[in-house]
């Protein structure tokens, strides 16, 4: 057991694994070398009875190399050499077996395995000895297991590691993006209070445009009804000039200049009358445009409101949204 550091030779003691124990594995190499074949046949007839281990064996090897592979390990208890060297191969293996995801209740498992089925062997090839060979290679497998379990540690705390550090990165990517969303927040509270402020003020001046429009639209009315007056005065200044005429006829010569009055009045009536017919004319024109722009205004003053009350909405989801970003920083 040279070329073995003061630490593991320390843990070779523990396990009470000696030079003397080595010895007796390499003395009874040739009965490691005769029976191997059983040995590792009846290792994999056992793994075969779990189908997940068979799937792993599957997806990353095959029976045949993993029993050529056995097959070495199992004469190599009988090398007689437990050095530094050694100790790092059956890390290097932990490790390897680490990553393709055995477990490791099935790896130490596979050591009692190995246990069993040699018992059954030493105890028909080597009935003097093999409680002594069986107790030595109970030690090979003690260390081997331990040095798996370092493995698998080893592993772990490189995983460890690893999330820390992503765990590092995602922090600092979630702090530059909080901050990116707290600056885009507070543009977008301040752009939405600012189109509420609008908004709002462009109710208000729809609501005075409205009022006006009400106005006007009365202030026509009027109009309407001034030239309805203006009608009856033509129709009733027709009706005197027409009745004036008449009089004037029956006075004869006498009745002639108030027949020109008379004409002359009717002719101001008629001219009255064309007149109020084109002011009704240009008022229902009127009256109809204010109509629409009522409409229109009535509509624009309505989204005015909806857009008021999405833009107060807005900040304060805005708002929400700018506590939410503060949770995260302090998070």
């Amino acid at each position: 057991m040279s070329s073995i550091s003061a630490e593991r030779q320390k843990q070779l003691d523990y396990v009470g694994l000696t030079a003397q124990d080595l010895r007796l594995l390499a003395d009874h190499r040739p009965v490691f070398e005769k029976v191997v074949e059983d040995v590792v046949d009846h290792f994999y007839k056992h793994v075969g009875k779990y189908p997940e281990l068979t799937e792993l064996i599957a997806r990353f090897s095959n029976i045949e190399r993993l029993k050529e592979t056995q097959r070495m390990y199992w004469l190599s208890m009988t090398d007689g050499i437990v050095d530094d060297a050694y100790i790092e191969q059956r890390i290097t293996i932990g490790l390897v077996h680490s990553r393709i995801g055995l477990t490791t209740n099935y790896y130490l498992g596979a050591y009692m395995a190995y246990l069993d089925i040699a018992t059954t062997i030493f105890k028909q090839l080597a009935p003097d000895s093999w409680h002594y060979v069986i107790h030595a290679l109970s030690k090979m497998f003690n260390l081997d297991s331990q040095l798996v379990l370092e493995a698998y540690e080893k592993k772990e705390k490189e995983q460890l590691h690893q999330l820390a550090a992503d765990q590092d990165d995602t922090l600092q990517a979630i702090t530059q993006i909080t901050q990116e969303l707290t600056g885009m927040i507070t543009e977008l509270n301040e752009n939405a209070l600012s189109i509420s402020a609008v908004a709002k003020e462009t109710v208000v001046s729809q609501d005075q445009a409205h009022v006006l429009l009400e106005e006007l639209t009365g202030g026509m009315q009027q109009i309407e009804k001034m030239g309805e007056l203006i009608r009856e005065i033509s129709d009733q200044s027709h009706l005197v000039g027409l009745n004036a005429a008449i009089e004037a006829a029956h006075a004869g010569e006498f009745g002639r200049g108030f027949e020109v009055v008379a004409s002359e009045v009717r002719k101001l009536a008629a001219s009255s009358r064309d007149a109020q017919s084109k002011i009704q004319f240009n008022l229902n024109q009127i009256m109809e445009i204010l109509k629409r722009v009522q409409q229109e205004s009535e509509r624009t003053s309505s989204g005015a409101r909806s857009q008021a009350a999405r833009s107060s909405e807005l900040a304060v989801f805005a708002t929400a949204m700018e506590k939410l970003a503060t949770d995260l920083r302090k998070l």
